[in-house]
């Protein structure tokens, strides 16, 4: 990309960005008027932490659909790795191999989905539908279609629930998730040949990019996120249960495409992920503080993805005329 393409394209991201922050501040300034409760401390931080789980998610699906791919199985690649450093802890094995057998889990399946996309070329809806699929019946299959608790010890409730200087430490592991990611997408090889893949990935295989082993790799990151936030979840909630994780690949995706990254691949923005998970929390928020029926989320939730994507689809259509 040549300089001048590369300012535009910042200038653009840095619109869609500033985008969001003037609706974030717009509904917190009309929400301050409709609840007294809405811009506590305590209420944005209650936000900002359940928002989380799905920022960790985020970050890996930014990565993924920044190469123009999909993965739906994150959802459940939380719950398996949740569940095998739950289930190990349960069995009395030491904390730390426990959680590194989780996010074992979470790293291998991730690049078993890479290998089925590169190697079998299956397309990544397929494949991660598979692999979602599979993963939600091994998780009833492994508990019997029952929740198990007895896995709590005091370093792993620390996960969930400790804090660093008054900050929550899973909002701490998001803060160092997020300036390393940001770090490897913006000023390392790796996150350029993302880009440059997304972009064409003719133009990169020519290029000399290895692209079989870099889909791998972004698959494999993927499953990485997956399974910290699993982790944290599982010290969260103090209990593992079937469906876990159910329907948060979608609140992922969502958070990444309101965000700012192209479905079509080539553009990706985690400052943008982060927003877009924040904004989904807090219009969740919003709508319990005004006791509006809980179903309402969810159609909310579909038509700003449908906004934002027709958005991208008429802009798109704009510079081709």
């Amino acid at each position: 990309m040549t300089a001048p393409l590369a300012v535009k394209a910042k200038k653009k991201i840095d619109r869609q960005l500033l985008g969001l922050l003037i609706f974030v501040i717009a509904m917190m300034v009309v929400m301050s008027f409709l609840s007294d409760s809405f811009l506590s401390v305590s209420n944005l931080t209650n936000v900002f932490r359940q928002s989380v789980f799905i920022m960790l998610l985020g970050f890996g699906m930014t990565f993924v659909l920044t190469t123009g791919g999909i993965d739906l199985s994150v959802g459940v690649m939380l719950a398996l790795s949740g569940g095998m450093s739950g289930w190990l802890l349960s069995m009395n094995v030491n904390i730390v191999p426990a959680v590194i057998a989780g996010v074992l889990v979470g790293l291998l399946v991730g690049a078993g989905n890479g290998l089925m996309i590169t190697k079998l070329r299956i397309t990544p809806f397929i494949a991660t539908l598979a692999t979602m699929s599979i993963g939600r019946g091994v998780m009833y299959v492994w508990t019997n279609s029952i929740p198990f608790r007895n896995y709590m010890v005091g370093g792993f409730r620390f996960i969930g629930q400790g804090d660093i200087f008054g900050l929550q430490f899973p909002i701490v592991i998001a803060i160092v998730a997020f300036v390393i990611l940001q770090f490897v997408y913006r000023c390392t090889a790796f996150g350029r040949h993302v880009t440059a893949y997304g972009s064409n990935e003719e133009s990169a295989r020519v290029s000399g990019i290895n692209t079989d082993k870099l889909l791998i790799k972004v698959y494999a990151l993927s499953g990485l996120m997956a399974a910290i936030a699993g982790i944290t979840l599982a010290s969260r909630l103090e209990t593992v249960h079937p469906e876990m994780g159910k329907g948060y690949e979608l609140d992922a995706i969502a958070a990444a495409i309101i965000g700012g990254t192209s479905l079509s691949g080539g553009k990706g923005t985690l400052v943008g992920t982060v927003l877009g998970a924040f904004i989904i929390y807090l219009i969740s928020n919003a709508l319990n503080l005004l006791n509006v029926d809980p179903d309402w989320e969810t159609i909310v939730k579909g038509i700003i993805i449908l906004i934002v994507v027709a958005v991208e689809f008429l802009s798109h259509r704009n510079k081709k005329e």
